[in-house]
């Protein structure tokens, strides 16, 4: 995750764009997800590119060092984001008092339309007629979801028991989404094969009262792409088309899902990381990423320090492939503290709290 927003992509000289472009000119992948991207068509600004098209001309296609080559991705995609997107009618979905306020109330949580969006570079081409988005799923459309919602047992609604507390109505229910982004399956031809790579950002648990609104709507977010590629036919995509993938479909899941394996903090009781990525036979986990840079700070497979939790250190971000796929090689870009090449570490710092999570995976042909 880079948090990169259009003013900083839009024109060339930012210091952390530049930063990020080194580390990934010195991974060079051949598809890259950049997740807290700002949509600038939805935010309407600098409408005659996208941000990554920009981000790509301006920053990856340019040496960022005299060692360092320039990276051409010709395919793009920048989704649209369901964060600060209101719905037509007014609600007041974080329960404040107010109506139809950002961000509380959009879909996902941004100050304007597109705020901490994604999007996708790619050397292969994409198959565009056959991309498959679900920023328009219901949340409540989920068989056995966690959502919190007023009336039934063990939720707060009452002020004076916890001003903070989140959950929805019945009237609520109609509308709300769940992808707080969204999650999307974009098919890469990638040398005679086909590979769905699978998209999406959770919302991150935490900051929401007793009802653990956030942690539950991202523990179903987490579940979304398991039940997708075990071929759960309640998913309807935004073309209303149903059902998850086919059962012998090649895919890897891509992005920052907002979810550790294992954490105990108060904020994530739900371990969604655990159930439906590392302990699921649909995705290949038998040797996770590392880092000296985690290795050194406790947890080797580690992918983020700090931002919102002071010290912290846990691993939310996944390259996933499926077992049918040969997983060669991966890590996180991480350095130990007495690293020195090239000061890495200091452009790993400047670019994010997050570490860059690469993974070699090589297709078999035919399939």
């Amino acid at each position: 995750m880079i948090e990169l927003e259009t003013e900083q992509v839009q024109k060339p000289g930012d210091p952390q764009a530049e930063a990020a472009a080194r580390v990934i000119q010195e991974v060079r992948p051949d598809i890259l997800v950049v997740n807290e991207l700002t949509n600038n068509l939805q935010q309407d600004k600098y409408t005659d590119r996208t941000n990554i098209d920009a981000f790509v001309e301006n920053y990856l296609s340019v040496p960022q060092r005299d060692d360092l080559d320039g990276i051409d991705y010709e395919y793009t995609l920048q989704p649209k984001s369901n964060t600060g997107v209101l719905p037509e009618q007014d609600y007041d979905f974080n329960k404040d008092g107010t109506f139809g306020k950002r961000p509380g109330d959009a879909f996902g949580f941004g100050v304007y339309p597109g705020h901490y969006a994604f999007a996708i570079a790619s050397k292969y081409p994409i198959d565009t007629s056959s991309v498959r988005s679900f920023q328009t799923f219901n949340w409540a459309d989920m068989p056995g979801n966690l959502i919190p919602v007023a009336g039934e047992e063990g939720v707060v609604t009452d002020p004076e028991d916890d001003e903070t507390a989140i959950y929805l109505t019945e009237e609520d229910l109609d509308v709300y989404r769940l992808p707080s982004k969204t999650h999307i399956d974009i098919p890469f031809e990638v040398e005679g094969a086909t590979v769905h790579g699978l998209f999406a950002h959770p919302t991150p648990p935490g900051f929401d009262g007793a009802n653990n609104f956030n942690g539950r709507w991202n523990h179903d977010e987490v579940r979304f792409f398991a039940d997708y590629v075990a071929g759960e036919d309640y998913i309807y995509d935004d073309s209303g088309v149903r059902g998850g993938l086919d059962d012998d479909a090649s895919y890897v899941l891509m992005g920052d899902m907002n979810a550790g394996p294992g954490l105990g903090r108060d904020e994530r009781p739900l371990h969604p990381a655990q159930k439906f990525l590392v302990d699921n036979d649909d995705f290949y986990t038998g040797r996770l990423p590392t880092s000296p840079g985690g290795v050194q700070r406790g947890l080797p497979t580690a992918t983020r320090f700090g931002g919102d939790f002071e010290g912290v250190v846990e691993q939310i971000d996944y390259v996933l492939p499926s077992p049918d796929l040969s997983l060669r090689a991966s890590s996180v870009v991480w350095p130990s503290k007495n690293a020195t090449k090239q000061n890495l570490g200091e452009d790993v710092s400047t670019a994010s709290d997050h570490r860059l999570v690469w993974a070699d995976i090589a297709t078999h042909p035919g399939h």
